[in-house]
């Protein structure tokens, strides 16, 4: 395509010129596939390099492929390989908005502004079309390089009726719980305590939840799972051995988990309840019932500051999971190996 830049002043048509544009540069050599959970996704970019973090990074597996998915096409552009993109040129003085509704125009749009790396992204659900306008490539918030396309698979899955949550997943033959609660609460040390032990997961970090025939299913999203080496090492597990590489922008290792365990990772788990970890130094780990309201809360700070858009939408789909479960606060004791065993019992044997 040439054709001069179109510079918008702000509103909707910005948007929609953006999507458009991307529309029409939809070419096939420059897609690149993935079966996701409930959704086919092809990112389109002309960048080699953001489709292998895409690759590096998200699920991808045939046994998803019979399940109906909805087909979501996202691009991946930039304006130094593109100038020829939509711009919304702001007038002289002013800040760009930091409020993406200012320019999505409501309706069937969602979309992100970061304005530390201007970076725009669209989505359509009126057609499952997607937009991410980078400055350059390679240019982007770090956390794009550990979950590539996050902001554009939340939007698909609230658009399907499915939610990605942020939390841990843990199960035992297909039956499982999810951990949830403010960052630092143990939850990821505590899945990848599970984990090590030979329980199965969904994954740590994101998943995506469906409520259908009165079960609550927990499917995978991304592969990667993140721990510091304080965390590695109380498992005794050498960050050589995930060949996760150096620590991400936090000081965490990424890696996959089934290069721990061979087949850890399932394909989906019916979720039987909500457990809260808190970290206690107990001498063996403690399960107590908590209010419904609590298990929902637990869901809600990291997803509202992280999955943007549909709070309410979301909010409410939390609070319809925390019913249909009952949660339990788990304190944690020192012992990876019981606390392991604690929530294999637990899955097996409901609450003691």
């Amino acid at each position: 395509m040439n054709r001069p830049a179109t510079e918008l002043h702000g509103a909707p048509s910005f948007a929609r010129e953006l999507l458009t544009y991307a529309r029409e540069a939809d070419r096939p050599d420059l897609t690149t596939s993935f079966v996701l959970p409930g959704i086919r996704l092809d990112l389109v970019s002309d960048s080699e390099g953001y489709a292998e973090l895409c690759r590096r990074a998200l699920v991808d597996s045939e046994v998803y492929a019979d399940n109906g998915g909805q087909v979501v096409r996202s691009a991946a552009f930039d304006y130094a390989t593109r100038p020829d993109m939509p711009r919304l040129r702001i007038p002289t003085g002013d800040e760009p908005p930091l409020d993406p509704e200012d320019v999505i125009g409501g309706g069937s749009r969602a979309g992100q502004y970061d304005p530390h790396f201007r970076l725009w992204q669209f989505f359509d659900r009126s057609t499952l079309r997607a937009v991410e306008a980078f400055q350059s490539p390679g240019y982007f918030p770090p956390w794009i390089g550990s979950f590539p396309l996050r902001n554009v698979l939340n939007w698909a899955y609230v658009t399907i009726g499915w939610r990605m949550v942020h939390g841990g997943s843990l199960g035992v033959d297909g039956k499982g719980i999810m951990l949830a609660g403010s960052s630092g609460a143990g939850k990821s040390g505590t899945t990848l305590a599970g984990i090590a032990a030979g329980l199965d997961s969904v994954g740590d970090d994101y998943v995506t939840l469906d409520i259908a025939d009165g079960k609550v299913t927990a499917y995978p999203v991304t592969r990667l799972m993140k721990q510091d080496a304080k965390g590695l090492a109380r498992l005794g597990i050498d960050p050589a051995a995930t060949k996760a590489g150096e620590p991400n922008w936090v000081g965490k290792y990424e890696f996959d988990f089934e290069e721990l365990g061979g087949g850890r990772r399932v394909k989906s788990l019916e979720l039987e309840a909500i457990l809260i970890p808190r970290i206690s130094h107990n001498a063996r780990s403690k399960f107590t019932r908590a209010p419904a309201r609590v298990g929902m809360l637990a869901f809600a700070p990291s997803n509202l500051l992280q999955l943007p858009g549909d709070w309410r939408e979301s909010m409410a789909f939390t609070s319809e999971v925390a019913r249909r479960l009952p949660s339990y606060f788990l304190e944690l004791s020192d012992n990876a190996d019981e606390i392991a065993d604690a929530i294999g019992n637990f899955i097996v044997k409901g609450a003691p």
